[in-house]
């Protein structure tokens, strides 16, 4: 039987690794910035009593999330669309933005799936890098926004190296990019921990789309929901793009719910005090660190970086290795959260440093 013809871009396409063999939920999972703790069990039944048969045996209702979504962020409904995570917006923006062979500007390194989709839609990327203080060469960005660019994709704060491009430099970009009408893709997911959001300027440009997810703040990560925002005609175009629906009933029921309780506001306030106390505790034993905008803290062991990776390992906390930008391989990416969890980890440096 002969090989079915693939995309020649999808041929060349690189290994995707199917995941954990073992499960991660018996783990403390401090390596993809998910929510840490457990919500309270109270809060939980109580939404799962508003759980009804209907939410199975029909088909999703969105409207009223819609709604829930555009009041909380003081937009139109018609400006935003429901998306299965932020990658779901992502791919609309390629969807929508590229056609094979364009360039594309993007960060590197960041969120994987720009490099996946990049490489699906036969893309060539010009990536934008960090030095070893985890500055980026804005410079090098300015002077690539040309009319041969189909797409800026700027992940803000960017992971995994947890940095921020200000206000005036990201104003800057818009303003290079509406002059070509390069549109112009913000990811918002770590917003919340991050305060800076570039929501208000989409009234004034007409190029930018704004991402977001309920993965991060809010610690839905399992709900796989986001939504995008931007001004209603290009809303629009990507409603056009959608799924017949955008995400499922329980994941509708339970984003509502959080919406309704701010469920992130108290998880954000939580999270910032347990990263305060891993900060004074590093620098209190001069270790060298990289603090971030997002929940996660970049950390160099030292010599002693095996020892306490073993450490971790044996008492079933997860996190990442280091960074791809020159002299940060050896740093040690750790999500931060509440003070019980971040308590854990200081235990065990102690023991080492």
């Amino acid at each position: 039987m002969k090989n079915i013809n693939l995309k020649t871009n999808i041929k060349k396409f690189i290994f995707r690794d199917r995941g954990p063999k073992n499960t991660r939920y018996k783990f403390l999972r401090l390596d993809k910035n998910e929510r840490v703790s457990d919500f309270k069990i109270s809060f939980f039944n109580r939404i799962l009593k508003k759980f009804k048969p209907h939410h199975l045996t029909a088909y999703p209702e969105l409207e009223n999330l819609y709604k829930l979504i555009a009041r909380t962020n003081k937009l139109a409904k018609e400006q935003l669309v429901i998306t299965p995570g932020s990658d779901g917006a992502i791919r609309m923006c390629f969807d929508l933005f590229t056609k094979k062979n364009d360039k594309i500007i993007c960060l590197k390194p960041t969120f994987a799936m720009v490099e996946i989709y990049s490489k699906t839609h036969s893309l060539k990327q010009i990536k934008i890098g960090y030095d070893s203080d985890l500055n980026l060469d804005l410079d090098f960005l300015y002077k690539k926004i040309n009319s041969k660019i189909s797409l800026i994709i700027l992940a803000n704060p960017n992971s995994p190296t947890g940095t921020i491009i200000e206000e005036r430099n990201l104003t800057k970009i818009l303003n290079l990019s509406q002059k070509k009408n390069i549109p112009v893709l913000i990811d918002e997911a770590y917003y919340g921990f991050s305060k800076f959001t570039a929501l208000p300027l989409i009234k004034k440009y007409k190029n930018l789309v704004v991402a977001r997810t309920f993965s991060k703040a809010y610690g839905l990560a399992g709900c796989r929901a986001g939504y995008l925002a931007t001004n209603k005609n290009l809303a629009k175009k990507f409603f056009s793009l959608k799924p017949m629906y955008e995400i499922n009933s329980l994941a509708t029921l339970f984003i509502s719910e959080f919406i309704k309780n701010r469920v992130d506001k108290k998880y954000v306030s939580e999270t910032t005090k347990g990263k305060k106390l891993l900060i004074k505790f590093l620098k209190n034993k001069n270790i060298n660190f990289f603090d971030t905008y997002a929940n996660f803290i970049h950390i160099d062991f030292g010599k002693n970086r095996k020892k306490i990776l073993k450490e971790f390992k044996r008492k079933k906390i997860l996190i990442k290795g280091g960074l791809s930008v020159k002299n940060l391989l050896n740093f040690t990416r750790i999500t931060t959260g509440p003070l019980k969890e971040i308590n854990k980890v200081i235990k065990i440096l102690k023991r080492y440093i």
